[in-house]
């Protein structure tokens, strides 16, 4: 397979073929010697329960210092249990 180098903009182009499988959208590009090497790039996602301050999270705290979380009166026919 074959592709051509194409100028765009200030940069240089390599089209991608359409039988080649992509598995990111974004690659880090290296010349090793003659070669250019495409390697995905894989972005780690953050864990925001892994964290000091979600470990020590205290939900009942938060809803006695919140009004909006506190129980209210029912306005309807709600069923309460």
């Amino acid at each position: 397979m074959t592709v051509k180098l194409r100028k765009v903009g200030n940069s240089k182009t390599l089209t991608v073929p359409k039988d080649i499988i992509l598995t990111s959208k974004e690659y880090t590009v290296k010349n090793e010697g003659m070669n250019i090497v495409f390697t995905p790039v894989v972005k780690k996602k953050k864990n925001i329960f892994a964290t000091k301050e979600w470990q020590n999270y205290d939900y009942q705290k938060d809803i006695e210092n919140d009004v909006e979380l506190q129980s209210v009166k029912p306005v309807g026919r709600e069923v309460v249990d």
